[in-house]
């Protein structure tokens, strides 16, 4: 099995500002801060609030959503959002984010994974993604509740967490300009070629 672990590469796709319209204009990012896929997990032990690792990892998981926050700030970000999207949603270290940063924390919530989105978002960041259920080489694989899911899919076709936030993100226009995960998820992330369609 290869549980080799991505670190995430922050490369947003957000243009610099031109002009002073634009330098006036808002520009919104929602960041979406799962914790399996963060630099390190490997079981249990580091995900939910009795594991005894679980306080180191949620400093990681901070750490990465900051990263994040920092990357969509210095791409022209004006306004930020970020939405804590693991287990009791109530992991983020809340105090280590700049005051102007807007935390979605807890359940229920609309939207789930990714609360707080609308089509006022001009792109989305996943962090802390990871591989589907489906999909056994994956680092703590699942796809929203292992305990009651062994499959999840759509027309067909299995889908991760990333799949189903990214696929929300495109109902209201906003695309997701960067995301990381471990290797299994983020190729379960990479554009897949349609068969049909390559030529003869």
């Amino acid at each position: 099995m290869n549980h080799t672990l991505v670190l995430p590469v922050l490369c947003l796709g957000l243009a610099a500002p031109a002009s002073a319209a634009e330098l006036e204009r808002k520009l919104k990012v929602l960041v979406s801060v799962d914790m399996e896929g963060v630099a390190g997990v490997v079981s249990g032990d580091q995900l939910g609030p009795t594991a005894f690792e679980y306080g180191r990892f949620r400093e990681f998981m901070t750490r990465e959503a900051l990263a994040a926050v920092a990357a969509a700030r210095e791409s022209g970000a004006t306004e930020v959002v970020v939405a804590d999207a693991h287990g009791n949603g109530q992991n983020l270290l809340i105090e280590q984010f700049p005051s102007e940063v807007r935390i979605v924390r807890s359940w229920p919530r609309p939207l789930g994974m990714m609360a707080g989105l609308d089509a006022s978002f001009d792109a989305a960041i996943l962090i802390g993604y990871h591989a589907s259920t489906d999909n056994p080489r994956g680092v703590r694989a699942h796809t929203f509740r292992s305990a009651l899911f062994t499959h999840v899919g759509v027309n067909g076709k299995a889908v991760s967490e990333g799949f189903m936030s990214a696929a929300l993100a495109g109902q209201f226009g906003v695309p997701v300009v960067m995301a990381s995960g471990d290797d299994v998820a983020m190729a379960e992330c990479a554009p897949r070629s349609d068969p049909s369609r390559r030529r003869r």
